[in-house]
């Protein structure tokens, strides 16, 4: 039957096809016969087409990649879900046989026998979004008269920042308009329109009715065995896997001091990143780790070998030849000259730079690292920690900041007392303060906010009520969201209710969702 296609059906609509199609299939399965062939066409969503070359037709609608359109022109060109995530896809690939690789190694631009760096990450991942816009560019300038670009804003979806070189914003606060998709005509879809119609849409004249009438319509799906339509199947309806806490009580828990404030600012953040929801290492990032390999190298502030050594290293970040590139490298080094200037205007005696601590505090085990920890002239210990960022925390804050205060509640623990010379008597165990030097503001002139000594404060306990607090926090079972000013550039807001994108599936906002 499938020769007969082949040598003698080639005539009437879609003779021609037919008979490619049943010989592609012969091709592969010599041995099926009709039925195999029927399944074969019936599984397919889109209809196989031929690779061989045919004559154009000038009437037809090109389905094309943007590789695929190079050196090619249309009247009017479409170019269809430009996503977030998806264009610029950035995740770093390479050919099957890592040519790319090979040509960086033989043109000196890697080193073999070096493991890769954070700045050796971001410098591949610069070069993949180089290459997406190249790629977008070639797509967009296909058309001749009229050009086309669409996305999708959902909450599960959100348009490409590419998308603002082709429309650019409105000037105002006015948000972009946006046009209503209609639903496609699938059970998959009704299923999901009623059961958002149920979930979320009870508000307003007539949302009972509206969540009424859509319960009943997936009942009757649900009874038809329609996939999605009962809620047994529905995710976030199933009580929790496990319900008890992180740790067991009196068990150690693990605190960072520089995380301390991340905690009690949102737990749910603290607690994703902390299982390994973090973005991959910036360009800032990998400065400031530079620059805090620069004054652990070079901790008596000579300037001139600090710049040396930077004017050695800066390669590591990758930074482009063009502005931005010289725009980063110069930020870096005003940070180097405003460490110098910190140095030389101290007047404290050092005693150790990059420190490692860890010390118990209640069931809290303190652990972290000092960028400089120094002595003053009565003997009593400072911490001091060096901050390359461009925001710096209010006046306010700085008596009672989370991480300052566990640092000083980490020297009255005796957490320094190996680098003393004596213990208790010598200072050992007294704190003269804590101080945030600030390196990356856009100021010129360098910005020092000092903590007093936790003795001079009201409540001298403060600090040690806080990490016990916290460990106890982190080592709970549950983990709120609170709404902060660091939502919006948060790397785990897609797993965070309070977030439009993070919202539960199964997430009804007046209570429990009812039965159909």
């Amino acid at each position: 039957e499938l020769r007969g296609v082949l040598l003698l059906d080639q005539t009437g609509p879609g003779g021609v096809l037919r008979a490619e199609a049943a010989a592609r299939f012969t091709d592969r399965m010599p041995l099926a016969g009709p039925g195999e062939f029927l399944a074969y066409l019936e599984g397919q969503d889109l209809p196989a087409d031929t690779l061989a070359e045919r004559a154009p037709d000038d009437d037809a609608v090109f389905l094309v990649t943007a590789a695929g359109a190079a050196g090619r022109e249309w009247e009017a060109v479409a170019v269809a879900g430009v996503q977030e995530g998806t264009w610029p896809d950035l995740r770093l690939r390479s050919s099957l046989l890592g040519a790319q690789a090979l040509a960086d190694l033989l043109d000196g631009r890697t080193d073999s026998a070096r493991p890769l760096t954070g700045a050796d990450l971001t410098s591949a991942r610069r070069a993949v979004l180089d290459d997406e816009l190249r790629t977008f560019h070639v797509a967009v300038s296909r058309a001749r008269r009229h050009l086309v670009v669409t996305a999708v804003r959902s909450e599960d979806e959100l348009p490409s920042a590419f998308l603002d070189l082709v429309a650019p914003p409105p000037d105002d606060d006015e948000p972009r308009p946006l046009t209503e998709v209609p639903r496609s005509m699938t059970l998959p879809a009704l299923v999901a329109e009623l059961r958002g119609v149920l979930l979320l849409d009870q508000t307003g004249p007539g949302g009972v009715l509206r969540a009424e009438a859509a319960a009943r319509q997936l009942a009757v799906l649900a009874r038809a065995g329609v996939p999605g339509a009962d809620p047994a199947d529905w995710y976030g309806l199933p009580d929790l896997s496990g319900p008890g806490p992180l740790r067991e009580p009196g068990q150690p828990v693990s605190v960072s001091p520089s995380k301390v404030e991340q905690f009690q600012r949102c737990a749910l953040r603290w607690m994703l990143e902390s299982a390994g929801g973090v973005t991959p290492s910036k360009t800032a990032q990998a400065l400031g780790t530079l620059i805090h390999e620069l004054a652990q190298e070079v901790p008596d502030g000579d300037l001139t070998r600090l710049l040396d050594l930077f004017d050695d290293r800066v390669e590591r970040l990758g930074l482009g030849p063009g502005w931005v590139g010289e725009q980063a490298r110069e930020r870096a080094r005003t940070m180097i000259r405003k460490f110098a200037e910190y140095v030389a205007g101290s007047g404290r005696e050092l005693l150790a730079v990059e420190k490692d601590v860890a010390v118990p505090i209640g069931r809290a085990r303190v652990r972290g690292q000092v960028d400089r920890l120094e002595r003053d002239d009565e003997g009593r210990l400072v911490v001091v920690d060096l901050k390359t960022g461009r925001s710096k925390p209010a006046k306010s804050e700085i008596a009672r900041h989370a991480q300052l205060g566990v640092y000083q509640a980490a020297v009255e623990a005796g957490g320094f007392e190996d680098v003393t010379s004596g213990g208790r008597e010598t200072g050992g165990r007294e704190t003269g303060g804590a101080e945030l030097v600030h390196l990356g503001t856009t100021t010129k002139s360098l910005g020092i906010q000092r903590q007093p000594p936790l003795g001079e404060d009201d409540d001298p306990g403060w600090a040690a009520d806080v990490v016990r607090d916290v460990a106890d926090g982190m080592a709970g079972e549950r983990f709120p969201a609170t709404a902060t000013t660091g939502c919006r550039t948060c790397a785990v807001r897609s797993s965070c209710p309070l977030r439009p994108e993070g919202r539960q599936l199964g997430e009804c906002p007046d209570g429990p969702v009812g039965e159909a």
